[in-house]
């Protein structure tokens, strides 16, 4: 994760979250357009993480496929028959282990960035809100 950016998000909402009550309307606009630039470096990375996992899941379709396919020609020692579709099915979920492994944390990192995105976008609605409270009285 571009970790500079991803700190300083967090430190941002922190502080909203800390010192929400007390802040003033510059101070709450200061923290908002901080918020949006921060947010906005961490978008390439956000795109990088929904690109991973998409990549991840064909390549694991893919894998699984050759696998099922390589199985179907192979000749099971048991019956000296090829295998049929289960077993290929089967074995191929056997062989698949690293690839759903690594399949899995691929979409658990595009999640994560998913909600990360989310929250903030909350967050800043939320600090607008506020101005606009604030501004009201």
């Amino acid at each position: 994760m571009d970790t500079k950016h991803y700190t300083e998000l967090v430190r941002l909402i922190d502080k909203f979250n800390n010192e929400r009550n007390s802040l003033t309307v510059l101070q709450l606009q200061t923290l908002r357009e901080d918020l949006a630039l921060t947010f906005f470096y961490i978008s390439d990375f956000s795109a990088q993480c929904i690109a991973n996992y998409d990549a991840k899941d064909y390549e694991r379709k893919r894998f699984y496929a050759e696998k099922e396919e390589l199985h179907r020609n192979e000749i099971d020692e048991r019956t000296g028959k090829n295998y049929n579709v289960a077993d290929s099915e089967r074995l191929a979920r056997i062989d698949g282990k690293q690839i759903d492994i690594e399949t899995a944390e691929a979409l658990r990192q595009k999640e994560k960035i998913r909600i990360i995105n989310i929250a903030t976008q909350q967050i800043l609605n939320s600090i607008s809100a506020r101005i606009n409270q604030l501004n009201s009285k």
